[in-house]
């Protein structure tokens, strides 16, 4: 092989285009790799080529629906990469709808929270195992949620699908013994992203207000880190949580805001 030229190490994010998603997608590219992004917004991942046209390849597609395999294999057909170069697939793409009781939840929320949290989430592990079993290994870390492991109210469907998700991964990594591949589920605590952005009750300033969460940057960094780990290591369930959320879901300490000392004295 000529060092000179060293082979492109390649990487596939679903859920490029936002949030989390675009984080783990901009962290990658800083640190070298070249990407595939993944995502139903074709326009936000134009942008992404425009700004990294020689490391980004945009994939438009919606996970919850099959074809992503085929759609690699186009990719692939269209010389640009071998599909044997993609090392790491992270599966970032979700869907949160939270803040009502399952009983207050229309139709359409439900299958869009079970389309893409359990079917699609299914349908891109899958693909992207069989990918990495025929490559003879990589890395498989796919984002759950600590909400898979805690009750809570207005999170009932959520919460189950974050649970449906861990059980998915560990059976997968058992179906997958001996292949060389690595399966990891991230699972963090309360994040800062736009993805409960517009929902009632679940106003940005109001989630967050009085601590500190976690930034989607904290997880792409940590997602980054799992992949450098020595190939015999499988990190295969990793929690994050704010210094300040100890009891998983509802357990978040809040400071109060700090006291104006002129309006007090006025008191």
């Amino acid at each position: 092989m000529d060092e000179r030229h060293p082979p492109t190490r390649w990487c596939a994010v679903t859920g490029a285009s936002r949030g989390i998603g675009r984080a783990v997608t901009q962290g990658l590219l800083a640190s070298g790799f070249s990407v595939i992004g993944i995502a139903r917004n074709a326009a936000l991942l134009a942008e992404m080529v425009r700004d990294w046209p020689q490391r980004f390849i945009a994939l438009p597609h919606d996970v919850a629906r099959p074809g992503l395999r085929a759609a690699f294999d186009r990719l692939a057909a269209s010389e640009r990469l071998r599909l044997h170069d993609i090392e790491l697939a992270v599966h970032c793409a979700g869907c949160a709808f939270q803040g009502a009781p399952l009983t207050d939840m229309s139709d359409a929320d439900l299958h869009a929270t079970i389309d893409t949290n359990v079917l699609g989430t299914t349908l891109v592990v899958r693909d992207v195992a069989r990918l990495l079993q025929q490559r003879g290994g990589g890395t498989l870390i796919v984002l759950g949620s600590i909400a898979g492991h805690d009750a809570a109210p207005a999170m009932a469907a959520y919460a189950a699908s974050k649970a449906y998700t861990q059980q998915l991964l560990r059976c997968v990594r058992a179906d997958l013994h001996g292949s060389g591949v690595r399966v990891s589920c991230v699972q963090p605590g309360t994040t800062r992203t736009g993805l409960l952005d517009g929902q009632p009750g679940l106003d940005a300033a109001q989630r967050f207000e009085g601590f500190a969460p976690l930034e989607a940057q904290d997880l792409a960094r940590t997602i980054e880190w799992i992949h450098r780990q020595p190939a015999h290591v499988n990190v295969q369930e990793i929690s994050l949580f704010p210094v300040a959320q100890s009891l998983y879901v509802r357990g978040i300490h809040r400071h109060p805001p700090p006291v104006d000392s002129r309006a007090a004295s006025l008191r």
